[in-house]
């Protein structure tokens, strides 16, 4: 800080009152005409011993009369010290503010009559009453992950600006404060006016500051600071306590009326109680449908599960919730949507038959898909069509809703352009090589469109005691998910003593590999092609390769990658904000209105379009949280689907100023604690610090102090 100037520099003149103290002193000590008298000589005496004790004792008193008078006048003055780093403008410079509130899902924490957000809300009515003046401009930024600027170009109508930030409501999306800082700092780049002031409002949640690197955050807050006075208005509480539920599960993709299946989640505790019995209700399709109590402990996790037996096919939805009320209730409930299955249609290309299921490279997969064999129709959910050879151009690959290989070498030009077209489509394809294929020749296979997820190596065997194995803490995806944790089912209880290396381009952003084996090798390699999928395994599906069809994790595998495949480009049900919803039609409803109906009631009527696999609605990216229902005419309940908020938005930790200011590097801001130090804060970063009120009571000290000496010396005297 340093001393800047004076608000009432009228009163420098003033300052020559401090002479009169001296003048005092000056008449007290004039020269007098002296008389003789004879006692006086003793009292000059002692006189002349205490004379210069007496001349510091008023020296003293005279220095402190001084000071008193000028610190008096110095107060009426009103001197101001400027912040460092922070300069100050004039009392008639036009201001443009660009107001940044915060309203991720965890401004909804609501204890008392006002909720973080409407804490936000009041903040930014106060700038814009009682900080910015008529003549100033304002733009207003929504900051979440999913960031808006409700106030895109800068207006001088601070009463319509109040009017937008009276009607913001709470999002569902969770905190991402570098996204917003990069759109401010654009925001106040384009503006002409020459004093800039940025006002951030949030919770200081700390997830917040997790979503980039430390790096580009402090990158882009410096960026920010640098073009704009800065003010950072923390609106929440320390030690906010919460208790949520995360999405639910399911234990398989395949669900049908026939077998029950597991829906579980997560329930998570960041209060610093523990929760004894807490009951969550499972409600499907709008019924009770079952409830359970679980202890957990302050600050823990625990996982709760369910086993539910849908009654009938076609689309459900449903939700779990916590029955204790907290202080943010919105993630107290997680929502789901199904589309249970009646029938699933796979074709089953086994180049190579055998009668001895050892050599038969489909047998067992056949065997686990549909134990009651295969089947040409009837009332089996899976409907498996085996092939006997290739000739897939000759069949009509859109009977069916996903095709297997179980042992690929070979595969003819219009075979491949087949399976290309099926894939595109929309179609699901899996694919197994043959244990006596050549890399060369199946890698010749892949073509141009790259049919295959992955590059085919050198094939590579093992003896039985150094056979590998899956490793289920590589999973990485939403078909395997059930298999990463192996206290039910342990997919990697299955030995390979025969696998092809595969290898996977870096630079292909449609493939990923879904698993890994123990060695570290890719076993399985996912790849978009049109609106479909492949994937590729690395080991052949028959006995003689592995042992895996023998484990009870083969038939839950075998049941998952087929059912994630055949569900194709309108399969995912369960989806996380922003993502689109898509549904696809009969041909004949083409011209039909597809009606939407959101989580309000509220309901839209959309267009679909024709496609060579029927009528397809793919909607925009969903921006709230909660049971969407689309149908059309005939059929008005034809797909559901679930939006959860981001389970990581519900943990509440915030961050004080010191982290704040260590988390957001060189960057200078203000750092105002709640709406009451709004006005302070700005008012410093603004003009610097009065500094009357120390003056007035270090003149209020000096004046009981002189009054001190002033006795004591005269007693003295």
């Amino acid at each position: 800080m340093s001393p800047t100037f004076l608000l009432n520099p009228a009163y420098l003149g003033a300052f020559a009152l401090a002479g009169l103290p001296i003048l005092i002193h000056l008449i007290r000590n004039r020269k007098v005409k002296v008389i003789p008298w004879a006692a006086w000589e003793f009292l000059l005496q002692a006189r002349k011993k205490n004379r210069r004790r007496l001349r510091i004792e008023q020296l003293l008193l005279l220095a402190v009369r001084i000071l008193m008078i000028l610190l008096v006048v110095a107060a009426l003055c009103r001197p101001i010290l400027q912040t460092a780093g922070l300069p100050m403008i004039a009392a008639d410079a036009r201001v443009h503010a660009v107001i940044v509130i915060d309203n991720s899902f965890s401004m909804g924490y609501q204890e008392g009559a006002e909720s973080d957000l409407d804490k936000a809300k009041r903040a930014a009515d106060t700038i814009l009453t009682r900080i910015l003046k008529q003549g100033d401009s304002v733009q207003v930024v929504l900051a979440s992950a999913h960031s808006q600027v409700l106030i895109s170009q800068p207006t001088f109508d601070l009463n319509k600006a109040r009017e937008r930030v009276r009607g913001i409501a709470l999002s569902d999306f969770g905190t991402n404060y570098a996204t917003v800082i990069d759109a401010t700092s654009a925001l106040l780049q384009d503006v002409k006016s020459s004093v800039k002031e940025v006002y951030w409002i949030t919770d200081t949640q700390k997830i917040g500051f997790d979503t980039v690197s430390q790096e580009k955050l402090r990158t882009s807050w410096e960026k920010l600071t640098a073009i704009g006075r800065t003010t950072w208005v923390n609106v929440s509480k320390t030690g906010r306590e919460n208790t949520s539920i995360e999405a639910p599960r399911f234990s398989r993709d395949l669900i049908t009326p026939q077998a029950p299946v597991r829906i579980s989640s997560v329930v998570h505790n960041d209060s610093s109680s523990p929760l004894k019995a807490l009951l969550i209700n499972l409600v499907v399709d709008g019924r009770q449908a079952g409830s359970a109590r679980i202890d957990v402990a302050a600050k823990t996790s625990k996982p709760v599960s369910f086993v539910y037996l849908f009654d009938k096919p076609g689309a459900h939805s449903g939700y779990l919730e916590l029955t204790q009320p907290d202080m943010l209730e919105k993630d107290n409930r997680a929502v789901f949507a199904v589309q249970v299955r009646e029938k699933l249609r796979v074709l089953i290309v086994d180049p190579l038959p055998s009668t001895d299921p050892a050599k038969d490279e489909a047998f067992y997969f056949v065997t686990a898909l549909a134990p009651t064999g295969a089947s040409e129709g009837g009332n089996a959910i899976v409907q498996p069509t085996i092939q006997g050879n290739s000739d897939l151009h000759n069949l009509n690959l859109k009977n069916f809703d996903a095709i297997v290989i179980t042992g690929l070498s070979t595969l003819s030009d219009t075979d491949r352009r087949a399976l290309v077209e099926f894939t595109s489509a929309g179609g699901g394809l899996l694919i197994y090589p043959s244990p006596f294929a050549s890399p060369a020749k199946l890698n010749a296979i892949s073509g141009a469109d790259r049919l295959l997820s992955a590059k085919f190596g050198a094939l590579k065997q093992f003896t039985e005691d150094s056979a590998i194995s899956i490793n289920p803490s590589t999973i990485n995806h939403p078909a395997l998910l059930p298999f990463k944790e192996t206290n039910d089912i342990n997919l990697g209880a299955g030995r390979f003593n025969r696998i092809f290396d595969l290898q996977v381009d870096p630079n292909d952003p449609a493939a990923r590999v879904i698993c890994r084996f123990s060695g570290g090798q890719p076993a399985m390699v996912e790849r978009s092609l049109g609106l479909g999928k492949t994937i590729l395994v690395a080991s052949p599906v028959g006995a003689s390769s592995s042992s895996l069809p023998f484990k009870p994790a083969f038939v839950p595998l075998v049941h998952q990658l087929v059912s994630y495949l055949a569900a194709g480009p309108t399969s995912r049900h369960n989806l996380d904000l922003g993502e689109k919803m898509a549904v696809r039609f009969d041909v004949a409803d083409a011209s039909k209105a597809v009606r939407v109906t959101d989580p309000e009631g509220k309901t839209s009527l959309n267009k679909s379009v024709l496609t060579s696999d029927g009528a397809l609605y793919t909607s925009t990216g969903v921006e709230r949280s909660g049971v969407y229902k689309v149908g059309i005419a005939g059929k008005e309940n034809a797909a559901a689907f679930a939006v959860n908020r981001p389970s990581s938005e519900s943990e509440l930790t915030t961050m004080d100023e010191p982290s704040l200011r260590a988390a957001m590097g060189a960057g200078k801001f203000q750092y105002a604690n709640g709406v009451d130090e709004l006005i302070q804060r700005v008012m410093q970063a603004r003009r610097g610090t009065e500094i009357w009120r120390p003056l007035i009571f270090l003149a209020i000290l000096l004046f009981f102090i002189e009054g001190i000496l002033a006795w004591k010396f005269g007693r003295r005297a």
